[in-house]
């Protein structure tokens, strides 16, 4: 059977792109934007871009299955229609990070997410995306007089937004709708019998002060000496996490890569740090050749290194 194919244009990368991004750039033109959370198979995504072409559409998700269908679906209209779609760029990302390092104050028309995974069990409530304090950083992203709309099944989940919405600079408005977006869960909740969904729109009243999250600068480490047998390096926890989870030492290159995992807040990257010897010593920074934030606690697990390499010789 023939594979289809994908439409990778639209996959952006956002790691060697200037942050936050200027979106004339991605897009190729000045044109009002807007953004969905959680995308799933595409089907509104698609469906919005294409019946606005005059507007651009930021889409995300993080789950690749989802991903690579809605791929192949702009492939497949693209084969039909020349053209068609180029105004969607799509982001395997978490929300949160998005909006606080990919988005600039007031850059964003509308922000839509449709059926987000509710949380349902008390215990999990934490892991809910639509707390204050994202609502708040949706608001300085927002244009003034844009708008958040959410649409959900579950309305305990739908009542605890309202609630949350309290403080974060919204006119809120809600109402009951009936089947309209076509999206998988959608479907499923119409079989098992639902007729109605709780629609919330929040639309920006008051501009809330939330800053774009900035890099963090990283360093180069300079060494005199390295004995690679003698490195002991150390896991740290608490609000930033860096764990070392494996090293693998060169003799002929005289060079050593460490894998390590650094988590802060909503953000878990995994960093690479290598030690190489020079002509002029030895030398510990990240990796060449990969994808990574530059975090406070990526430039921390940079420190550790070093702190660790300089004791193999003391």
């Amino acid at each position: 059977m023939k594979s289809e194919k994908c439409s990778f244009q639209a996959l952006l990368s956002p790691y060697h792109l200037k942050r936050p991004i200027d979106w004339r750039g991605p897009f190729g033109r000045c044109a009002p934007l807007d953004v969905e959370i959680g995308f799933g198979m595409g089907e509104v995504l698609l469906r919005m871009a294409e019946q606005s072409p005059d507007r651009d559409f930021v889409g995300i998700e993080q789950h690749w299955e989802r991903m690579c269908k809605t791929l192949r679906a702009i492939a497949r209209k693209q084969s039909e229609r020349p053209g068609v779609l180029g105004n969607i760029r799509i982001l395997k990302m978490d929300a949160r990070v998005v909006f606080e390092r990919l988005f600039s104050a007031r850059s964003i028309d509308t922000i839509y997410c449709l059926f987000p995974c509710p949380w349902p069990k008390k215990g999990h409530i934490k892991h809910r995306l639509f707390a204050n304090d994202f609502l708040r950083l949706l608001n300085n992203r927002l244009q003034d007089g844009g708008a958040v709309k959410i649409v959900t099944d579950f309305y305990p989940y739908g009542q605890w937004v309202l609630d949350e919405s309290r403080g974060a600079g919204f006119l809120v408005d809600n109402k009951k709708v009936s089947p309209q977006y076509g999206t998988k869960f959608e479907r499923k909740w119409q079989e098992e019998g639902q007729r109605e969904f709780l629609e919330i729109v929040l639309t920006k009243k008051k501009h809330i002060a939330v800053p774009v999250k900035k890099d963090a600068a990283l360093k180069k480490y300079r060494l005199k000496d390295f004995y690679a047998d003698r490195l002991r390096l150390r896991d740290v926890t608490g609000d930033v996490t860096s764990v070392f989870k494996e090293k693998v030492w060169d003799r002929d290159k005289q060079q050593m890569i460490i894998r390590s995992l650094v988590a802060e807040q909503h953000l878990t990257q995994h960093f690479w740090i290598t030690i190489i010897k020079t002509s002029k010593g030895w030398i510990v920074a990240p990796a060449e050749g990969q994808n990574f934030f530059p975090t406070p606690g990526i430039a921390r697990a940079l420190a550790l290194v070093y702190e660790a390499a300089q004791e193999t010789i003391s």
